[in-house]
């Protein structure tokens, strides 16, 4: 392994450092020392040769002239050979080694993407990234003896020829005779003439050099060459585009020059050439492209052969086919993606793909075995146009035997799509489609790749049974037995076609809910867009004042007058018997949710009384989770399906001009659920009314991620609490009382009358408010339950040698066995599903999944969609973005005036309100949402549900214009 210089003491703390050393200076000491200060003992991993040219160029000192520098270091205790540039291998070593100790790995900020991250944080490990010194680098070095020599050499080519510095930004692979990767106009330069499916605009270029010495004369070679043509003048850096460093969108570009105007030309190459010096790059060799402008553009973009983070085996297309322009794409400005697995069936894909594949295909066996990034456009004549060619450089090492295991697993999908999708004698429909955000919304709840424990309770407490017996007992269709969460590979979806069904009243005939069925799937797949809002956009689950209006789609599909009047009818007896003669009343279920503490007393009583076994802490959380399906989350799915029916009315009445917007928001800003007493005592216990231990007492069991052992609890989080501003009382006001004008309420009346509703306005905007407010509270008592349940569970692991990262990986039925048994049983079952679920679970993060599956192509041509968000307020913000999924909770971050960037809307944020932000934008979730209340009820404007393409364009911003009323986001500039 290597040699070792200390020991003897405890060791608690170890640090883990990976790193080349070639050119050994100071940066690389300052981050050595750095790393050392971390921890009580510092492992250094130098990598071998090969590991070093499987994502960059040679080392110029070799491996044991590294390691002979780094092993004589006194801030390094250790140092260790690391044979890839994964350190995977190594850490696993350690791991094992050190099971005890805490486990930091160090790498520099320069370090943006991390393909080995989760199974970092897998291990328990976290990654520590140390400022990158920017005075010194290899490159820098080397570039600082070209310019020592710069009276002596041409150009760039011309210095490294003479000091044969092997590989230095040249590739030279067995099956290449010819340097292809080296500057970014080198690189075009060498493909134009190779590329038959593609071409290259016709290129001019010189250095800074040249430009210093005769300006007058380049200027008119331009315009010899290109005129009368427009041009664009582009950067051609000697760090640009190599295999040591990207900088991509660091230096200007200037597009659409007129090659006959003097001033032009001379100011855009300027420009250009002050982008390098902005950026430090004053190097006199660096280069300026001159290439004709691109004409009659109808899509344009970036295409990786990789996948950025896990270098799995799909062609990543970016691309904007709707503005005609050739850089939207790469300014952020206008995104579409898709991802095609490679060596897919070309036919399969839309024929400008096709043609673009055919090209990048060209390229890759020109430049194989490498990830590469491709800046293209294709023309009005169905011509590839190729702007750029550039390694990713942490991509570089292709590995077919995982590319085969991908290949398989997503084998077993298809498979598993067919099985699931086949005819069932008790459902409607001849197929199913499978959505990450309908109805339940895993996607918002456990997120995009949750843990498997966490999809394990959200099954069990949920989606396996209890969402259909609490619809069953409403009036819906009873679909058992059916769950309504799959897994395919990391990824929960909601069965579709077992949810519609569901939502289908008892009372239709079996032929009519063919009918309907077919109708609202059919829906879907024209608008995949509408998937968090089917409840409101799709499907029929209530009656409501648009009914007659809507119903006209119904009556286009096929359906016939008699067969929407049984709709009408059958809806309507349904609305009605749950606002006026429920089976199970709002207050029935409140009542139901209030027993739970009961139990959660006696369990915190037994376990305080004595020292517990593990066995008997497992037995009391599987007492408290049937507790809480028994009397917390069947009741409340019974309150939420009232809230989504409490909605659906208001928004009819918007709809049908029964009430104004400003009516609508000003009435859902009157609802005081569980966020408002958080935020009231959260205000209370800055100013000493309350204390932490009596705030604790009432909100410490809520976590950020209600599902999730590896999210510590509010009372485990006591930064969470200290020194924060709360929401300043006249920024978001609730308002206590709702007022609306004896006129409208007797114009509400009349409406009601006329639908032959049984209620009247003020029992109607009662219930809705009574909805709301119940389903609120009710999550906020079964949540105690289950977090008790959690606490648990992470405590009995604990004492059997486990950490909440390894429980996580386990189900719950795996954990239920350890009630009984012997221990050592328990501990050799757990720790064999750790690891088999661990790697499955590695091996599956390599896989892309679309947000919606309609049939098994889907899994290996994914597109997403631009989605519909769910816009709260009607007012407009702009402010400084914060991204709170890379938030440490632990850390004294201000939100003060800033817009809040949240992937799901889990209740267990509610902290976020606190903070006085200014805007909330989150990836999952729909109108009537956990989050979507909770903005509405405090005035704060939010974009909710925004969908994979708006959300991953603004993780690139640094600020936002989010405009409610025109329902607008727009990334104001880029990060």
């Amino acid at each position: 392994m290597g040699s070792e210089k200390r020991g003897g003491s405890e060791i608690r703390k170890v640090v883990y450092s990976p790193i080349v050393a070639d050119l050994f200076h100071y940066g690389h000491l300052q981050s050595l020392k750095f790393a050392q200060s971390l921890g009580d003992y510092h492992i250094c991993g130098v990598l071998t040769d090969e590991a070093v040219e499987s994502y960059r160029r040679q080392p110029i000192a070799n491996l044991a002239e590294r390691e002979a520098i780094i092993s004589s270091l006194s801030c390094v205790d250790r140092v260790i050979i690391q044979h890839n540039v994964d350190p995977s291998e190594n850490l696993k070593r350690i791991r094992a080694e050190y099971q005890d100790a805490e486990l930091m790995v160090v790498y520099g900020s320069d370090w943006k993407h991390l393909p080995w991250a989760a199974f970092i944080e897998q291990i328990g490990g976290r990654i520590v990234q140390h400022p990158y010194y920017e005075r010194l680098s290899e490159f820098k070095i080397i570039n600082r003896l070209i310019e020592s020599y710069k009276g002596e050499f041409r150009d760039f080519d011309d210095f490294t020829s003479y000091f044969k510095v092997k590989d230095f930004i040249e590739f030279d692979h067995r099956r290449i005779k010819k340097t292809i990767i080296s500057t970014k106009a080198n690189t075009l330069k060498a493909l134009q003439p190779i590329l038959k499916d593609s071409r290259i605009e016709k290129t001019f270029v010189f250095t800074v050099l040249d430009w210093s010495k005769k300006k007058e004369e380049i200027v008119q070679q331009i315009r010899q060459e290109f005129a009368p043509h427009a041009i664009v003048i582009r950067s051609s850096a000697l760090n640009e585009d190599t295999f040591d460093s990207s900088m991509a969108g660091c230096f200007h570009s200037e597009l659409n020059i007129s090659s006959d105007d003097h001033r032009m030309v001379k100011t855009a190459i300027e420009k250009v050439i002050d982008s390098y010096k902005r950026r430090n790059q004053n190097n006199l060799f660096n280069q300026i492209l001159v290439q004709l402008h691109t004409q009659d553009i109808e899509m344009s973009g970036v295409a990786f052969t990789r996948t950025l983070e896990t270098n799995a085996p799909y062609h990543v297309i970016n691309y904007d086919d709707r503005t005609g322009l050739s850089d939207t794409v790469t300014k952020g400005i206008e995104t579409k993606t898709i991802q095609i697995l490679r060596r897919i069936d070309k036919a399969k894909c839309p024929a400008a793909i096709r043609r673009l594949l055919t090209a990048i295909e060209e390229i890759e066996e020109t430049i194989p075995n490498m990830g590469l990034d491709i800046e293209f456009a294709i023309n009005k004549n169905g011509e590839v146009i190729i702007f750029q060619v550039r390694p990713i450089a942490i991509n570089t090492n292709v590995v077919s035997e995982d590319d085969d295991e991908i290949r398989k697993r997503i084998n077993a999908f298809q498979q598993q799509f067919r099985e699931l999708s086949r005819r069932r004698p008790h459902l409607a429909g001849d197929t199913s489609y499978f959505g990450d955000m309908p109805d339940w919304n895993p996607a918002e709840i456990i997120g995009n790749s949750p843990n498997h424990l966490d999809y394990s309770l959200y099954a069990y407490l949920i989606m396996d049974s209890v969402w259909h017996e609490a619809r069953t007992s409403q009036g819906y269709t009873d679909v058992s037995p059916a769950t309504l969460m799959v897994l395919f590979g990391n990824k929960p979806y909601v069965d579709i076609r077992t949810s519609f069904n569901s939502f289908i009243p008892n009372t239709i005939t079996k032929e009519l809910r063919e009918k309907l069925l077919s109708f609202s799937m059919a829906k879907l797949r024209q608008n995949p867009e509408l998937q968090d809002k089917v409840e409101f956009e799709i499907l029929y689950t209530c009656y409501d004042f648009s009914f007659d209006r809507r119903a006209r789609e119904l009556l286009a599909f096929g359906l016939t007058d008699d067969e929407i009047k049984a709709l009408k009818q059958s809806l309507h007896q349904l609305t009605n018997d749950l606002i006026k003669h429920p089976k199970h009343t709002i207050e029935d279920d409140i009542t139901s949710a209030h027993k739970m503490a009961a139990l959660r007393a006696e369990v915190k009583g037994i376990i305080a009384a004595k020292k517990y076994s593990p066995k008997a802490m497992i037995k009391e959380a599987h007492r408290l989770l049937d507790d809480c399906k028994a009397h917390g989350t069947l009741q409340f799915s019974r309150l939420a399906r009232l809230a989504f029916i409490g909605k659906i009315l208001l928004k009819s009445m918007v709809d049908t001009a029964v009430i104004d917007k400003e009516s609508y928001n000003a009435f859902l800003n009157s609802i005081n659920t569980v966020a408002t007493e958080i935020n009231d005592d959260f205000s209370r216990l800055i100013q000493g009314k309350v204390s932490k231990g009596e705030f604790l007492e009432r909100y410490g069991h809520l976590r950020p991620g209600t599902y999730d052992i590896t999210s510590l609890r509010y009372d485990a989080h006591p930064d969470l609490l200290s020194n924060r501003r709360v929401s300043a009382p006249d920024t978001h006001p609730p308002t206590s009382h709702f007022r609306i004008d004896d006129t409208i309420h007797s114009r509400i009346d009349a409406v009601l009358r006329e639908h032959k509703m049984e209620c009247t306005s003020k029992e109607l905007f009662a219930f809705i408010r009574a909805a709301l407010e119940a389903r609120e509270f009710s999550k906020f008592e079964f949540t105690k339950s289950l977090s008790d349940a959690i606490e648990l569970i992470a405590k009995a692991g604990e004492l059997l040698g486990f950490s909440r990262a390894e429980l996580s990986q386990l189900d719950l039925e795996t954990i239920f066995r350890g009630e009984a048994g012997d221990i050592k049983r328990t501990q050799k079952i757990w720790k064999n599903q750790i690891e088999a679920r661990s790697q499955a679970r590695m091996r599956d993060e390599k896989i892309s999944l679309p947000p919606i599956i309609f049939s098994e192509h889907d899994f290996e041509l994914i597109s997403y969609y631009t989605a519909k968000p769910n816009y709260i307020t009607q007012k407009l913000v702009t402010g400084a973005i914060v991204d709170l999924d890379k938030l440490d909770v632990s850390q004294n971050v201000d939100l003060n005036g800033k817009i809040a960037l949240l992937e799901s809307g889990d209740p267990g944020y509610d902290w976020v309100f606190t903070r006085n932000i200014a805007g909330l934008i989150t990836k999952y979730g729909g109108v009537a949402s956990h989050m979507a209340i909770r903005c509405a009820e405090f005035g704060i404007p939010a974009a909710i549900g925004c969908g994979e393409v708006i959300f991953n364009g603004l993780k690139k911003a640094s600020s936002v214009i989010l405009d409610c009323n025109s329902a607008k986001i727009t990334p104001v500039e880029l990060g």
